[in-house]
């Protein structure tokens, strides 16, 4: 066992976050208890063309393992994470034909260097992984974000789309008729997801879609 996970089992005892079994950050059954969003969402989003959000975060369960994964470095949480979204994500494709069999680019929204740094790693991405490993779609990580920010969790609306604009960049090769999907953790306005979108609008891609775990 790794010294940063000793310490978390310490702080952090494994056990439900639903009904405090031990042995697991979530039981099979507090699982399946877990709701998989059915509400459409109206959002200032001109840059996607839609977005898929999983569940709520008014899910007292899905929003602390949210906060474990985020806040508390439980990088264990992120499997289930991403288990949460394929499911969600397996719904979708079976109403909209139009998205399957489809040579699609997954993007995690980047974090700055400096907040990456702080957590160690990037929830986004480490939940992409894991929501990928039922649909093997090409993961790209050359959205960058060039820009530390103010927490958008502060801001009102107008405050947060001033905060990230031009907060990224794309380093990568031409998107001409690439259909992406970016994921996600948490979507509030989705001014960052959009702003994101703009960018890779510009670099030429198709379709782009966002995909989240919760709106909160």
């Amino acid at each position: 066992m790794s010294l940063k996970s000793f310490i978390l089992n310490i702080l952090f005892p494994l056990e439900c976050l639903g009904c405090g079994e031990e042995g697991f950050y979530l039981c099979e059954k507090c699982f399946r208890n877990l709701k998989l969003n059915d509400k459409k969402y109206i959002l200032k989003t001109p840059y996607l063309d839609e977005i898929f959000i999983a569940g709520d975060y008014d899910d007292k369960v899905l929003a602390d393992l949210i906060k474990k994964l985020k806040f508390n470095f439980v990088d264990n949480i992120a499997p289930i994470l991403g288990r949460f979204l394929s499911l969600f994500w397996s719904g979708i494709i079976f109403s909209r034909p139009e998205l399957k069999n489809k040579e699609i680019i997954l993007i995690p929204l980047p974090l700055s260097r400096k907040r990456e740094n702080w957590r160690g790693f990037n929830q986004a991405e480490l939940i992409a992984h894991n929501f990928n490993t039922d649909y093997n779609y090409k993961i790209n990580s050359d959205l960058k974000k060039i820009k530390n920010t103010k927490a958008q969790s502060s801001l009102n609306e107008d405050e947060r789309a001033e905060n990230i604009k031009d907060c990224f960049s794309w380093s990568g090769e031409n998107l001409k008729d690439k259909i992406i999907i970016i994921i996600d953790d948490v979507i509030t306005t989705g001014a960052t997801l959009n702003e994101a979108a703009c960018v890779l609008k510009k670099n030429g891609a198709s379709k782009i879609y966002g995909l989240v775990v919760a709106k909160g």
